[in-house]
């Protein structure tokens, strides 16, 4: 059991911590071709990166690929504005202690099953609201996460 472990072990570091683009599969050469050229140039860790999002890749099926395309897409066909606000929320949402993520993710669970309709409305209503309104709301919210987290 324990030899076992050690080789998947090694297998694993060896593929993940690869330095020599020969040393990739196929399959990961074959997803990482647009890199090929500036492989050796790369650092380790944006090699591990390319690496582990490769396997992972080549893990989805066809209709996980086909999500992950469009959502590719979208993120393209964003502004560097959009794309930066976009991480800095995301920062913002891992920064959350588990309690304050698991709130928030209830809450969009219940927008995303509101109607269209619904949803919609509930946009305009807040797009509505004056810079001091939304203010307000956002201290609210504020004061509702630190008494709750």
């Amino acid at each position: 059991m324990k030899v076992s472990l050690i080789i998947i072990n090694l297998m694993f570091s060896f593929t993940l911590y690869a330095q020599k683009w020969e040393a990739l599969s196929q399959e990961q050469q074959h997803t990482l071709n647009q890199f090929k050229s500036e492989w050796p140039e790369l650092p380790q860790a944006q090699k591990q990166q390319l690496i582990a999002g490769a396997d992972h890749w080549h893990q989805l099926d066809n209709k996980q690929k086909k999500i992950a395309l469009m959502r590719l897409n979208r993120w393209k066909a964003m502004s560097p504005a959009e794309r930066k606000n976009i991480r800095q929320r995301y920062q913002r949402f891992k920064n959350l202690n588990p309690r304050q993520k698991a709130r928030l993710w209830r809450l969009h669970q219940r927008f995303k099953k509101l109607s269209p309709e619904q949803r919609q409305k509930l946009r305009k209503r807040f797009e509505n609201l004056t810079p001091q309104q939304k203010k307000r709301l956002r201290k609210r919210a504020e004061k509702r996460n630190k008494a709750n987290g």
